[in-house]
């Protein structure tokens, strides 16, 4: 192998594992984050946003620490959203759900990209990058990565009150949710200890440092630079001076939103579609399409007096993962937050209220696109999503009204076409008026074939008519796995950086 000088262009949830790798390989690595400097320690803010310095208002839209844009959920829905700007990205920011993706992800994946993306070739990064403190003994875990894993609400009176009432409703007991096996209800998976978030700039520090990866924040990639169709540096923009940062090869990490916004700006996309007076290197019209991601609805409940565990280091501690065709003809996740919204929210641990049960659905057919202005979900696009929702709200229903819930559920605001089956058009109306996204964005600069037509880039993330220059991040993913993306999000750091290491 020759070592390389390559510029990683995003330090987000793929960007900094990825960096990290490929310096360990023996390149000249330099990352960098468009994020002030400054923010690299935000991820050691407690992960519930409870009792800390950081708020989680900085992780909200107008946040301190967030890129906030505009959104559209469907035609006549607007939403805005909120993305990490700091080093860690939003791995920096969320509430630390750190599932793998299901092997019936990597299936759905390896059938587009190939075998280098099944569940059993990405199984050794899988094991590289955790930490797992309750299952690394195991033969499908990890016990020495940078990331740590641990699960948090097993003597919590409302997490064993919920997964009592999934079982009594027909989930399979899933007591290792990152282990590989049957979907079902049981203990989230969390990259944090006790309270304290470990997002990727905090569990990678030691390896960025040991590598010697040359990071910087505050740094803007405007542009990919090229010589005919080979990538040889970038523009940034750092303290308002543009300059040229000359690399062998350029790799975007900049997530979802900005990965396609990047490469447009650069000519990589539909023709018709670039900015004005841009130059065109690649026609690949799939640049920005295919977004996609969860939708989901929160049903309010009010919790009986004394149940709640204030002294409870997570917010969101269990889950139910029903697969396709047990609950609805998609995969749905009903997710408990064992904690008031208004405490999640403002970081005041004492704050008083409702609580939510979270319903997402986990394999959405809907599919939506980014362009330079706006990210358009087109959720609900497709009928199948909205029969799913409807579907998942009714067993919602069911969970906060059995006999192990109503030990701590005080009421719930379950909407009342529940209880009138036959009331489609009343349940359609709920739902579009509920509805917001979980932001797990993927699919944008998707992996496949040259010659598909949506296809950006082969499975090694290097971009199709385009030399010297790849994608390492979610936007590789054909479609949005069952389970949260930001554990998926450090898998394909850790899994390009692999391939990029056989070649």
């Amino acid at each position: 192998m020759t070592p390389r000088r390559i510029v990683v262009a995003g330090a987000g949830g793929s960007g900094i594992p990825l960096a990290a790798r490929l310096a360990e390989q023996g390149h000249e690595v330099v990352l960098l984050e468009a994020g002030p400097p400054g923010a690299a320690s935000g991820d050691l803010a407690a992960a519930h946003g409870l009792e800390h310095a950081w708020t989680v208002s900085e992780g909200l839209p107008d946040g301190a620490l967030t890129w906030t844009y505009d959104a559209e959920l469907f035609a006549g829905r607007p939403w805005r959203i909120a993305r990490g700007r700091l080093l860690g990205g939003s791995t920096s920011v969320n509430g630390a759900y750190f599932q793998r993706p299901h092997p019936d992800d990597f299936a759905g994946w390896a059938a587009v990209a190939g075998a280098e993306w099944s569940y059993d070739a990405c199984l050794p990064a899988l094991r590289r990058l955790e930490n797992d403190r309750d299952f690394g003994d195991d033969p499908v875990h990890g016990a020495g990565g940078p990331v740590p894993v641990a699960r948090a609400g097993a003597s919590d009176r409302v997490t064993r009150a919920f997964l009592a009432a999934a079982a009594e409703a027909g989930a399979h007991p899933e007591a290792d949710k990152n282990g590989g096996g049957p979907s079902g209800a049981g203990l989230l998976p969390r990259n944090a200890v006790g309270a304290a978030r470990w997002g990727v700039a905090r569990a990678y520090a030691g390896l960025l440092a040991a590598a010697s990866v040359e990071v910087h924040a505050g740094v803007a990639v405007e542009r990919i630079v090229f010589r005919g169709s080979a990538a040889i540096g970038v523009e940034v923009t750092r303290a308002g001076e543009t300059s040229f940062l000359a690399a062998d090869e350029v790799i975007v990490s900049a997530g979802a939103i900005e990965t396609p916004r990047l490469l447009q700006r650069s000519g990589i996309g539909d023709a018709s579609a670039l900015p004005a007076d841009t130059k065109l290197v690649a026609e690949r019209p799939g640049v920005g399409r295919g977004l996609s991601d969860h939708p989901a609805l929160d049903i309010a409940w009010e919790p009986r007096p004394g149940v709640l565990s204030r002294d409870l280091d997570a917010a969101w501690t269990a889950a139910w993962n029903a697969p396709a065709g047990e609950v609805a003809d998609a995969a749905v996740e009903l997710l408990l937050a064992a904690k008031p919204t208004a405490a999640i929210l403002s970081g005041r641990a004492a704050a008083a209220g409702p609580l939510d049960l979270r319903i997402t659905l986990a394999t959405p057919h809907s599919r939506g696109a980014v362009t330079a202005g706006m990210i358009r979900y087109d959720y609900l696009a497709r009928p199948e999503d909205l029969a799913a929702l409807r579907s998942a709200t009714r067993l919602a229903a069911i969970l906060l009204r059995s006999e192990p819930m109503r030990q701590v559920v005080a009421s719930a605001a379950v909407p009342a076409w529940v209880d009138a089956p036959a009331s489609e058009e009343a349940a359609e109306e709920w739902i579009r008026g509920a509805l917001g996204t979980a932001l797990h964005s993927c699919g944008t600069a998707r992996m496949g074939d040259e010659d598909a037509p949506d296809a950006v880039t082969d499975a090694h993330g290097r971009v199709h008519g385009a030399t010297g220059l790849r994608v390492a991040d979610a936007s590789l993913l054909p479609a949005v796995p069952s389970r949260g993306t930001a554990l998926a999000a450090v898998l394909i750091g850790e899994r390009i950086a692999e391939l990029i290491a056989s070649e």
